[in-house]
């Protein structure tokens, strides 16, 4: 089994909307054998999902259930096959670990910037380029090179 880890700052934000994504994605296109999660480098366990990534998932027709957010630690780490930072920061936090990526690093998109804060055009461009990243990795994974 693949287990995909997205991670960001707050893991209320992008990294859910990036697990959300993913995972429609693989659900309709029938593949069972991925779980994805995400996760926070500096957050509180038991956060919402931010409204207004809520609000671009919907935009996009993506389906979100009830969400915690969760702090990042070795554990989640070592049980990921893929851990997918949005950013080149968040990546060098973790630079220690070998299976630790950027969104970049993986599907070519420029780093997924931090929309907390803006108004919800900010969020549907993310979401925009959480999803065509996603895309790519679903092609990523149907070649066997993730």
């Amino acid at each position: 089994m693949i287990k995909i880890l997205f991670v960001c700052t707050g893991n209320t934000c992008r990294s859910p909307m990036a697990e959300f994504i993913l995972k429609q994605k693989l659900k309709w296109a029938g593949i069972k054998n991925v779980r994805v999660s995400s996760a926070g480098l500096n957050t509180e366990d038991g956060l919402p999902m931010n409204e207004n990534s809520k609000k671009a998932l919907k935009l996009l027709g993506i389906p979100y259930r009830t969400f915690k957010s969760k702090r990042i630690n070795e554990s989640l780490i070592e049980k990921s096959t893929y851990v997918i930072c949005m950013t080149k920061s968040h990546k060098l936090y973790l630079k220690e670990f070998e299976n630790v990526y950027t969104f970049t690093d993986l599907t070519g998109i420029e780093e997924v910037l931090d929309p907390y804060g803006q108004g919800l055009d900010a969020y549907v461009q993310t979401s925009h380029q959480l999803e065509d990243g996603c895309n790519i990795l679903m092609k990523h994974i149907f070649g066997g090179l993730l």
